[in-house]
C-alpha cells in the first residue's frame, strides 16, 4: 500500500467499479434472487477487489523483480480466481504421494462453500497481510503465497467441511499432514470465524475438538486450546471476538474468554475471562482493562504493531482510506450472507 503508483492503478479500478453500480442502481432495481441458478450468477459475476488487488501487487512485483515472474505467474496471473490461486498454492505445499497437488485443489473447490468460505478466507488474507509483523511490505500477495499460518487455516477450513460431512477419515488426514508441515494440530471439528490471523512457527499451535474461535482473534505461535483432562464432551474454551491470544499462552478447559480480552505471553488461563481485560501469569491474574481496537479495514491501531507507514504520509492516507472504504463496498466477500443457495 505504500507505493503510489500502485495504490493509483489500485484505486482507478475501484473507482471505476463504484462507478459501474451507481449506473446500474439508477437503470434497475434491486430483485431479490429466489433460486440456486440466478442466485449462482450474482456469485459468479461479482467483481472481487481483493483479488485485484492481489494481482496488481503481483504484476508490481515481476516489473521490480523479473526473475519472480514464474513463480507469481503459476501461481497468481494464470489463476482465474483469489480461491483458486490460494488452493493451488496450498494444494502444492501438503501433496503427498497418496494424494497429489491436482487433486488436493479438487478437494479444496469441490468441499469449501463458494460464499460463507470464500469470504472467510478473504477476510484471513486481510488480517495476514494487516497484522503479521513478518509481511514487511504489507502486501496481500506476500500473505498469499508465503504466510504459513495462513495456509494452514485455509487447510482447517477444508477439514472442517470434511468432518460436517461424516467423511472424518480424510479430515483426520488433512489435520495429521497440516500439523506435519506446518506445526499446527487443530482438530477438524474446531469452529474458527472470520478473519483470524494465526502465527504458525515451529512453536506449533495446538487446538481442540470442541474449542470455538470467533471473528478477528489473534493467535500466536505456540498457543494451546485444550482441555483439562478431567472433561468430557464439550471440554474446550469458546474464544470471543478479537480476543488476542500471545506467544504460548495455554488456555484450557470449557471456558469463555470475553471479547476483546488479552491474554499475555506463557500465561495459563483455567478459568473465564471478562470482556476487554487482561490477564496475565500462571495462573492467569487480572492486570486491568484494554482498549478497544479496530477491526479488519478500519482505521488506527489493530492490536500487533503491524505496518501503518502509509497512513502517516499526506500523499498516500487519503487514497488508502478511500481504498479501503471502497474495497468493503464492493468485495464479493461482502455480499448478503443470509441469503443460502
Amino acid at each position: 500500500m505504500n507505493d503510489p503508483s500502485l495504490q493509483q492503478t489500485l484505486l482507478d479500478h475501484l473507482r471505476q467499479l463504484d462507478n459501474i453500480e451507481q449506473e446500474q442502481k439508477q437503470n434497475h432495481s434491486q430483485q431479490k434472487k429466489s433460486n440456486i441458478i440466478s442466485h449462482s450468477l450474482q456469485y459468479r459475476n461479482a467483481v472481487d477487489p481483493l483479488w485485484i488487488q492481489i494481482k496488481l501487487e503481483a504484476q508490481h512485483t515481476i516489473e521490480k523483480e523479473p526473475e519472480s515472474g514464474p513463480q507469481i505467474f503459476t501461481h497468481i496471473l494464470s489463476q482465474p480466481s483469489l480461491m483458486h490461486a490460494i488452493t493451488s498454492i496450498v494444494s502444492h505445499e501438503i501433496a503427498t504421494r497418496l494424494i497429489p497437488a491436482t487433486s488436493l485443489q479438487n478437494l479444496f473447490l469441490e468441499m469449501l462453500h463458494p460464499r460463507k468460505d470464500v469470504k472467510a478466507i478473504s477476510l484471513d488474507i486481510m488480517a495476514s497481510a494487516m497484522r503479521s509483523p513478518s509481511v514487511v511490505d504489507g502486501t496481500a500477495l506476500t500473505a498469499v503465497l508465503f504466510n504459513q499460518g495462513l495456509h494452514a487455516l485455509i487447510c482447517h477450513r477444508l477439514s472442517h467441511r470434511l468432518w460436517l460431512k461424516q467423511r472424518t477419515g480424510l479430515a483426520y488426514y488433512i489435520q495429521s499432514t497440516v500439523s506435519r508441515k506446518y506445526s499446527s494440530d487443530i482438530h477438524p471439528a474446531a469452529q474458527f470465524g472470520d478473519g483470524i490471523y494465526l502465527n504458525a512457527g515451529s512453536a506449533g499451535v495446538v487446538i481442540g475438538e470442541t474449542a470455538v474461535i470467533d471473528h478477528d482473534v489473534i493467535i500466536m505461535q505456540g498457543v494451546t486450546l485444550g482441555g483439562t483432562g478431567k472433561e468430557r464432551g464439550d471440554r474446550h474454551p469458546k474464544v470471543e471476538a478479537r480476543v488476542i491470544l500471545q506467544q504460548s499462552c495455554s488456555v484450557l478447559g470449557n471456558i469463555v474468554i470475553g471479547e476483546g480480552a488479552i491474554i499475555t505471553a506463557k500465561s495459563i488461563v483455567t478459568k473465564p475471562v471478562l470482556p476487554y481485560t487482561k490477564v496475565s501469569g500462571v495462573p492467569a491474574k487480572y492486570e486491568g482493562d484494554v482498549e478497544r481496537y479496530q477491526t479488519i479495514g478500519s482505521h488506527g491501531d489493530n492490536g500487533d504493531g503491524g505496518d501503518d507507514e502509509w497512513r502517516n504520509n499526506p500523499e498516500t492516507r487519503e487514497k488508502g482510506e478511500e481504498i479501503e472504504r471502497l474495497l468493503i463496498k464492493h468485495s464479493v466477500l461482502f455480499l448478503n450472507q443470509d441469503e443460502e443457495f
